[in-house]
């Protein structure tokens, strides 16, 4: 495979998104390319099947469902993030898209250098399934005891006058000098969410494949979604009450299932028949209590 003809690739991909995005920003629109990117991110599995084999083809299946459950969580940050900044729609797209960039860089660094770790110390497996289990427990007790979570703990200090008058730029002249906007610090703060989740989801991901690159061929076509489920999910997100404990679920299992690896074995066909599971059971429940309150 080759790394730099993939990277072009994604680019490529990543620009697309955005031209369609700036025309047309409707919720239709972010369906179709949603479903345009899970379509594209499942038929690269085929491309691994024709190059490599069967079993690396499921272990990327696995890695992305993996990644790709566990982006729904930043899809709840962003809405928190925008709405805490009173960040119109129109505008939010240019700070995901360079959020985008960002988060893709920032695991590829961290997939080589978590693997690396992994592959030379493969106590680093059992540590990190114990981060996992504790982050999934921490976020149950959150969730039941409805308590503000990290990022919103961080925004609620964030009091200082930034420009609101932005007209969708990052910086304004004001007396000549450059200042920022409030874009500038909405845009700091889901990147600083996204290095805490990352820490979550690179060893998570490492719970079914060793294969660096397979780690982040499928992280990366997780990641270029995820602007479009964004802006599909972002309306009704707030009806989907247990989504959240669904995540909590999985990191608890993809924990347990790093910890005990030397004494149980999940294949990764297992894991992302469960990971798909806790999702669907997760969203079936948030609309029947809906329907019944």
């Amino acid at each position: 495979m080759n790394f730099i003809l993939f990277n072009c690739f994604i680019i490529f991909l990543l620009i697309i998104d955005y031209l369609i995005v700036s025309k047309n920003n409707s919720i239709k629109a972010s369906l179709i390319l949603t479903i345009g990117w899970i379509i594209l991110g499942l038929a690269f599995s085929l491309y691994i099947y024709k190059i490599k084999n069967f079993e690396l083809m499921i272990e990327y299946l696995g890695a992305y469902f993996i990644e790709k459950s566990l982006s729904i969580d930043n899809i709840f940050v962003f809405f928190l993030i925008f709405s805490k900044f009173n960040i119109k729609p129109k505008y939010q797209h240019k700070i995901l898209f360079i959020g985008i960039w960002s988060a893709l860089i920032l695991r590829f660094l961290m997939i080589f250098v978590v693997g690396n770790l992994i592959e030379s110390f493969h106590f680093m497996i059992i540590l990190f399934g114990i981060l996992l289990i504790y982050t999934g427990i921490q976020s149950l007790i959150e969730n039941q005891k409805n308590s503000k979570p990290f990022y919103n703990k961080i925004m609620e200090k964030l009091d200082i006058e930034f420009y609101k008058n932005h007209k969708g730029n990052f910086f304004i002249r004001d007396n000549k000098k450059l200042k920022p906007t409030i874009l500038v610090i909405a845009l700091i703060t889901i990147e600083t969410s996204d290095i805490i989740f990352a820490f979550d989801s690179i060893p998570a991901v490492f719970s079914v494949t060793s294969d660096l690159m397979i780690a982040y061929t499928s992280n990366a076509f997780a990641i270029i979604g995820l602007r479009s489920l964004y802006g599909f999910l972002a309306p009704v997100i707030q009806k989907i009450e247990y989504i959240k404990y669904g995540i909590s679920l999985i990191l608890c299992f993809i924990g347990f299932k790093m910890t005990f690896s030397n004494f149980i074995s999940i294949s990764a066909i297992t894991s992302s028949l469960i990971i798909i599971t806790i999702l669907i059971l997760s969203f079936i429940f948030s609309m029947y209590k809906r329907k019944i309150s």
